[in-house]
């Protein structure tokens, strides 16, 4: 592990302004952190980019669905589909949120720790965060497996297979837990984390 400890660095220091389509420098990764990690912020891009596309969609949607109650006409999904939309976009979107530093992190006991113990309290955060992502995923497989081989499909004017709404819940878990492991592994390599976050 490396000596270089940047737990005692400000996060104000990290690069937050870095355009969010760029994918965050981590220049003293090694080699093979840095292709996982381009990996991962590969995938989390991709699905920010299919989140904004669905908040797009369900915007349409609900236009669409505004104009045709001037004509008393419904689509009778609306609702259905934008709850849909909704989980779609917040777990897709999650782990690109990570990534970028967009997600809330109190700080308030971990500031007055010494650098030795904010890099244990992180280690701690890190193993504990990835157990539960594990555990969530493979109960997550199993539902989305049972949906599949069932054919079970959502009770509502147009029957949509409930694996298709599950597999967005999966996928976006799986990068969570892609992510979470590669803070984890930066910080057993070079011996800090290196991500900003928002904070109170």
């Amino acid at each position: 592990m490396s000596t270089n400890t940047a737990f005692d660095s400000s996060d104000e220091e990290m690069s937050s302004a870095e355009s969010p389509f760029k994918f965050p420098p981590h220049p003293d990764d090694p080699a093979w952190l840095a292709v996982l990690s381009r990996v991962s912020s590969s995938l989390n891009l991709f699905c920010a980019l299919i989140s904004a596309v669905i908040v797009s969609l369900m915007t349409l949607l609900i236009i669409v669905e505004i104009c045709l109650r001037f004509f008393s006409l419904s689509t009778f999904m609306a609702d259905t589909l934008v709850g849909y939309g909704v989980a779609a976009t917040t777990f897709l979107s999650a782990a690109w949120a990570l990534e970028h530093g967009a997600m809330i992190r109190v700080t308030a006991l971990t500031n007055v720790l010494p650098s030795a113990f904010q890099w244990l309290a992180e280690m701690f955060c890190l193993v504990a965060t990835e157990a539960i992502f594990v555990f969530l995923i493979n109960y997550q497989w199993h539902s989305v497996y049972k949906f599949w081989v069932r054919g079970t499909v959502g009770q509502h004017y147009i029957k949509i297979p409930l694996w298709i709404p599950e597999s967005f819940f999966l996928i976006g878990l799986t990068l969570l837990g892609l992510q979470v492991l590669v803070r984890l592994l930066r910080v057993l390599a070079v011996g800090h984390k290196s991500e900003g976050s928002l904070k109170i």
